[in-house]
Protein backbone atom coordinates (compact mmCIF):
# COMPACT_ATOMS: atom_id res chain seq x y z
CA UNK A 1 0.00 0.00 0.00
CA UNK A 2 1.60 3.01 -0.98
CA UNK A 3 -0.02 6.44 -1.90
CA UNK A 4 0.66 8.39 -5.42
CA UNK A 5 1.73 12.01 -5.29
CA UNK A 6 -1.57 13.68 -7.19
CA UNK A 7 -1.21 17.29 -8.16
CA UNK A 8 -2.96 19.40 -5.25
CA UNK A 9 -4.89 21.13 -7.93
CA UNK A 10 -6.51 18.60 -9.17
CA UNK A 11 -7.11 16.51 -5.64
CA UNK A 12 -10.27 16.79 -4.25
CA UNK A 13 -10.02 13.80 -1.49
CA UNK A 14 -8.29 10.93 -0.49
CA UNK A 15 -10.78 8.09 0.27
CA UNK A 16 -9.94 5.57 2.67
CA UNK A 17 -12.07 2.31 3.43
CA UNK A 18 -12.06 -0.43 5.54
CA UNK A 19 -13.07 -3.58 3.80
CA UNK A 20 -14.47 -7.00 4.50
CA UNK A 21 -17.15 -9.95 4.42
CA UNK A 22 -18.49 -12.09 7.27
CA UNK A 23 -16.77 -10.27 9.91
CA UNK A 24 -17.51 -10.18 13.80
CA UNK A 25 -18.71 -7.59 15.89
CA UNK A 26 -14.94 -7.42 17.43
CA UNK A 27 -13.84 -6.95 14.23
CA UNK A 28 -16.16 -4.27 13.15
CA UNK A 29 -15.47 -2.49 16.58
CA UNK A 30 -11.71 -2.85 15.63
CA UNK A 31 -12.12 -1.34 12.32
CA UNK A 32 -13.94 1.74 13.77
CA UNK A 33 -11.35 2.12 16.39
CA UNK A 34 -8.52 2.48 13.67
CA UNK A 35 -10.28 5.76 12.89
CA UNK A 36 -10.92 6.70 16.71
CA UNK A 37 -7.49 6.40 17.36
CA UNK A 38 -6.52 8.81 14.81
CA UNK A 39 -9.08 11.54 15.67
CA UNK A 40 -11.59 10.99 13.02
CA UNK A 41 -14.92 11.67 14.34
CA UNK A 42 -17.77 9.25 13.98
CA UNK A 43 -20.16 11.55 12.30
CA UNK A 44 -17.44 11.99 9.35
CA UNK A 45 -17.29 7.64 8.70
CA UNK A 46 -19.25 6.45 6.06
CA UNK A 47 -20.57 3.18 7.20
CA UNK A 48 -21.75 -0.13 4.85
CA UNK A 49 -22.80 -3.13 6.90
CA UNK A 50 -25.10 -5.44 4.75
CA UNK A 51 -25.76 -9.21 3.68
CA UNK A 52 -22.35 -9.81 5.53
CA UNK A 53 -20.43 -7.15 3.29
CA UNK A 54 -18.71 -4.36 5.63
CA UNK A 55 -17.33 -1.10 4.72
CA UNK A 56 -16.29 1.61 7.07
CA UNK A 57 -15.02 5.13 4.68
CA UNK A 58 -13.37 8.35 5.03
CA UNK A 59 -12.80 10.97 2.78
CA UNK A 60 -9.91 13.71 3.68
CA UNK A 61 -7.77 16.08 1.56
CA UNK A 62 -5.03 15.72 4.20
CA UNK A 63 -2.27 13.46 2.38
CA UNK A 64 -0.62 13.64 5.89
CA UNK A 65 -3.96 12.39 7.76
CA UNK A 66 -4.02 8.95 5.08
CA UNK A 67 -0.43 8.71 6.19
CA UNK A 68 -0.88 8.26 9.61
CA UNK A 69 -4.10 5.72 9.37
CA UNK A 70 -2.50 3.74 6.57
CA UNK A 71 0.45 3.18 9.58
CA UNK A 72 -2.00 3.26 12.36
CA UNK A 73 -3.44 -0.03 10.75
CA UNK A 74 0.03 -1.49 9.33
CA UNK A 75 0.76 -1.15 13.22
CA UNK A 76 -2.71 -2.85 14.10
CA UNK A 77 -3.66 -4.63 10.76
CA UNK A 78 -7.37 -6.45 11.04
CA UNK A 79 -7.91 -10.14 10.28
CA UNK A 80 -10.18 -10.54 7.13
CA UNK A 81 -9.86 -6.64 6.31
CA UNK A 82 -8.53 -4.80 3.65
CA UNK A 83 -7.07 -0.94 3.31
CA UNK A 84 -7.58 0.67 0.49
CA UNK A 85 -7.03 4.61 -0.75
CA UNK A 86 -8.06 6.39 -3.70
CA UNK A 87 -7.14 9.41 -4.87
CA UNK A 88 -10.64 11.33 -6.13
CA UNK A 89 -11.53 13.91 -8.43
CA UNK A 90 -14.14 16.74 -8.02
CA UNK A 91 -16.24 14.70 -10.54
CA UNK A 92 -15.78 11.44 -8.07
CA UNK A 93 -16.55 13.20 -4.92
CA UNK A 94 -18.56 16.78 -5.64
CA UNK A 95 -20.81 16.09 -8.20
CA UNK A 96 -21.63 12.74 -6.63
CA UNK A 97 -22.59 14.56 -3.72
CA UNK A 98 -25.05 16.77 -5.70
CA UNK A 99 -26.70 13.48 -6.94
CA UNK A 100 -26.86 12.28 -3.30
CA UNK A 101 -27.91 15.65 -2.17
CA UNK A 102 -31.50 16.29 -1.60
CA UNK A 103 -34.00 18.55 0.25
CA UNK A 104 -35.00 16.53 3.51
CA UNK A 105 -36.84 17.69 7.12
CA UNK A 106 -34.40 17.95 10.01
CA UNK A 107 -36.33 18.65 13.43
CA UNK A 108 -39.86 19.78 14.01
CA UNK A 109 -38.92 23.20 11.73
CA UNK A 110 -36.83 23.10 9.34
CA UNK A 111 -35.91 21.71 6.10
CA UNK A 112 -32.71 21.22 4.53
CA UNK A 113 -32.30 22.33 1.16
CA UNK A 114 -29.13 21.96 -1.35
CA UNK A 115 -28.86 25.79 -3.21
CA UNK A 116 -28.91 23.74 -6.23
CA UNK A 117 -32.57 22.32 -5.56
CA UNK A 118 -33.89 25.43 -4.38
CA UNK A 119 -36.45 26.00 -6.66
CA UNK A 120 -38.09 22.84 -5.46
CA UNK A 121 -38.52 23.92 -2.26
CA UNK A 122 -42.25 24.77 -1.57
CA UNK A 123 -43.28 23.82 2.11
CA UNK A 124 -44.10 26.77 3.75
CA UNK A 125 -44.37 25.10 7.34
CA UNK A 126 -40.34 24.69 7.41
CA UNK A 127 -37.82 26.85 7.71
CA UNK A 128 -35.15 26.41 4.90
CA UNK A 129 -31.46 25.96 5.52
CA UNK A 130 -29.90 26.61 2.44
CA UNK A 131 -26.56 24.64 1.63
CA UNK A 132 -23.40 24.24 -0.68
CA UNK A 133 -21.40 21.82 1.04
CA UNK A 134 -18.47 22.54 -0.82
CA UNK A 135 -15.48 20.26 0.76
CA UNK A 136 -16.94 20.80 4.18
CA UNK A 137 -18.33 17.74 6.12
CA UNK A 138 -21.54 17.22 7.59
CA UNK A 139 -24.46 17.22 4.99
CA UNK A 140 -27.08 17.36 8.05
CA UNK A 141 -28.50 13.71 7.25
CA UNK A 142 -26.37 11.91 10.26
CA UNK A 143 -27.85 10.87 13.21
CA UNK A 144 -25.99 13.05 15.25
CA UNK A 145 -26.65 16.26 13.59
CA UNK A 146 -30.20 15.64 13.53
CA UNK A 147 -30.16 14.94 17.27
CA UNK A 148 -28.79 17.96 18.16
CA UNK A 149 -31.11 20.27 16.07
CA UNK A 150 -34.01 18.89 18.33
CA UNK A 151 -32.18 19.23 21.22
CA UNK A 152 -31.94 23.15 19.97
CA UNK A 153 -35.37 23.28 19.15
CA UNK A 154 -36.49 21.54 22.43
CA UNK A 155 -34.26 24.30 25.08
CA UNK A 156 -36.75 27.34 25.75
CA UNK A 157 -34.28 29.14 27.62
CA UNK A 158 -31.45 31.78 27.33
CA UNK A 159 -30.16 31.56 23.92
CA UNK A 160 -29.03 34.60 22.34
CA UNK A 161 -25.21 33.70 21.91
CA UNK A 162 -24.18 30.45 20.48
CA UNK A 163 -20.72 28.57 20.02
CA UNK A 164 -20.69 25.92 17.64
CA UNK A 165 -17.61 23.80 18.05
CA UNK A 166 -16.61 21.79 14.73
CA UNK A 167 -18.95 23.33 12.71
CA UNK A 168 -18.64 21.49 9.18
CA UNK A 169 -20.71 23.25 7.09
CA UNK A 170 -22.18 25.26 9.52
CA UNK A 171 -25.66 23.87 9.53
CA UNK A 172 -25.73 24.10 13.68
CA UNK A 173 -24.64 27.88 13.34
CA UNK A 174 -27.62 28.18 11.05
CA UNK A 175 -30.42 26.83 12.88
CA UNK A 176 -29.03 29.06 16.05
CA UNK A 177 -29.59 32.04 14.23
CA UNK A 178 -33.08 31.19 12.90
CA UNK A 179 -34.02 29.71 16.67
CA UNK A 180 -33.06 33.70 17.82
CA UNK A 181 -29.26 33.95 18.10
CA UNK A 182 -27.84 37.14 18.05
CA UNK A 183 -24.17 36.08 18.07
CA UNK A 184 -22.82 32.99 16.50
CA UNK A 185 -19.37 31.65 17.15
CA UNK A 186 -18.57 28.64 15.23
CA UNK A 187 -14.76 27.20 14.47
CA UNK A 188 -13.59 23.70 13.15
CA UNK A 189 -9.91 22.18 12.54
CA UNK A 190 -10.52 21.60 8.55
CA UNK A 191 -10.07 25.13 7.07
CA UNK A 192 -11.94 24.58 3.85
CA UNK A 193 -15.22 23.46 6.39
CA UNK A 194 -14.60 26.76 7.84
CA UNK A 195 -14.53 28.66 4.68
CA UNK A 196 -18.04 26.53 3.90
CA UNK A 197 -19.71 27.27 6.95
CA UNK A 198 -19.40 31.33 6.52
CA UNK A 199 -20.41 31.04 2.97
CA UNK A 200 -23.56 29.07 3.96
CA UNK A 201 -24.36 31.08 7.20
CA UNK A 202 -24.58 34.09 5.03
CA UNK A 203 -26.33 31.96 2.25
CA UNK A 204 -29.40 31.72 4.36
CA UNK A 205 -29.65 35.62 5.57
CA UNK A 206 -27.72 35.10 8.91
CA UNK A 207 -25.74 37.52 10.78
CA UNK A 208 -23.48 38.27 13.59
CA UNK A 209 -21.71 35.26 12.70
CA UNK A 210 -17.59 34.29 13.26
CA UNK A 211 -15.92 31.86 11.93
CA UNK A 212 -12.65 30.84 12.41
CA UNK A 213 -9.90 27.47 12.17
CA UNK A 214 -8.98 26.27 15.71
CA UNK A 215 -8.19 23.04 17.72
CA UNK A 216 -10.47 22.64 20.19
CA UNK A 217 -7.61 21.25 22.56
CA UNK A 218 -5.65 24.24 22.05
CA UNK A 219 -8.05 26.78 22.15
CA UNK A 220 -7.51 29.99 23.83
CA UNK A 221 -10.29 32.16 23.77
CA UNK A 222 -12.57 32.72 26.58
CA UNK A 223 -15.78 34.37 25.47
CA UNK A 224 -18.85 32.41 27.26
CA UNK A 225 -22.24 31.42 25.19
CA UNK A 226 -25.90 30.73 26.17
CA UNK A 227 -25.85 27.51 24.12
CA UNK A 228 -22.40 25.79 23.01
CA UNK A 229 -22.97 22.64 20.77
CA UNK A 230 -20.48 19.82 20.48
CA UNK A 231 -21.00 17.09 17.65
CA UNK A 232 -17.89 15.30 18.33
CA UNK A 233 -16.83 11.33 19.48
CA UNK A 234 -17.68 10.61 22.81
CA UNK A 235 -14.04 10.37 23.12
CA UNK A 236 -12.90 13.66 21.91
CA UNK A 237 -16.20 15.00 24.43
CA UNK A 238 -13.99 13.75 27.41
CA UNK A 239 -10.52 14.19 26.86
CA UNK A 240 -11.56 18.25 25.89
CA UNK A 241 -14.38 18.62 28.84
CA UNK A 242 -11.97 20.99 30.21
CA UNK A 243 -12.04 22.95 27.25
CA UNK A 244 -15.92 23.12 26.86
CA UNK A 245 -17.14 23.71 30.05
CA UNK A 246 -15.55 26.98 30.36
CA UNK A 247 -17.15 28.48 27.10
CA UNK A 248 -20.61 27.55 28.55
CA UNK A 249 -22.02 31.09 30.76
CA UNK A 250 -23.70 30.06 33.81
CA UNK A 251 -27.17 29.42 33.76
CA UNK A 252 -26.43 28.21 30.10
CA UNK A 253 -26.55 25.15 27.86
CA UNK A 254 -24.50 22.69 26.64
CA UNK A 255 -25.17 20.04 24.18
CA UNK A 256 -23.64 17.16 22.84
CA UNK A 257 -23.48 14.29 20.20
CA UNK A 258 -21.55 12.08 18.33
CA UNK A 259 -22.11 9.85 21.39
CA UNK A 260 -22.37 5.86 20.43
CA UNK A 261 -25.55 3.86 22.22
CA UNK A 262 -22.90 1.22 23.16
CA UNK A 263 -20.38 4.09 24.72
CA UNK A 264 -23.44 5.90 25.74
CA UNK A 265 -23.26 4.37 29.72
CA UNK A 266 -19.21 5.26 30.14
CA UNK A 267 -19.33 8.44 28.82
CA UNK A 268 -22.33 9.22 31.62
CA UNK A 269 -19.97 7.66 34.26
CA UNK A 270 -16.93 9.88 32.92
CA UNK A 271 -18.82 13.09 31.63
CA UNK A 272 -19.80 14.85 35.35
CA UNK A 273 -19.19 18.40 36.73
CA UNK A 274 -20.71 19.41 39.79
CA UNK A 275 -22.13 22.61 37.71
CA UNK A 276 -23.71 19.92 35.21
CA UNK A 277 -26.99 19.10 35.43
CA UNK A 278 -28.66 16.51 32.43
CA UNK A 279 -32.07 18.21 31.05
CA UNK A 280 -32.23 15.52 28.23
CA UNK A 281 -30.87 12.77 26.35
CA UNK A 282 -31.98 11.84 23.11
CA UNK A 283 -31.15 8.77 21.91
CA UNK A 284 -31.62 7.97 18.16
CA UNK A 285 -31.22 4.30 16.76
CA UNK A 286 -27.28 4.71 16.86
CA UNK A 287 -26.78 7.72 18.68
CA UNK A 288 -27.49 9.93 21.88
CA UNK A 289 -27.72 13.53 21.99
CA UNK A 290 -27.27 15.00 25.59
CA UNK A 291 -28.75 18.64 26.94
CA UNK A 292 -26.88 19.50 30.17
CA UNK A 293 -27.42 23.24 32.12
CA UNK A 294 -24.32 24.93 33.97
CA UNK A 295 -25.53 26.09 36.88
Amino acid sequence: MSFLQPSLEKLTYIEISLNGRDLSVGQKEAARKIFTDCKVPSAQLALTDYKGLFRLGYYTRSLRQARRLQRHFQKFPIKNILFRTKMLGRHDWFDKWKRDYHIRSIGAKFMIVPIWEKKKFKDSRRIPIFLEPGSAFGSGYHETTRLMVRLMELWKGPRKSFLDIGTGTGILSVVASKLGAEKVAAFDYDRPSVVAACKNFRMNGCVQGEFFGANLKTLKRKERFDIVGANLISKMLLECKCKILPRVRPGGVLLVSGISKENFPDFQKNFIAPELKCLKTLRGRKWVAVLYRKS
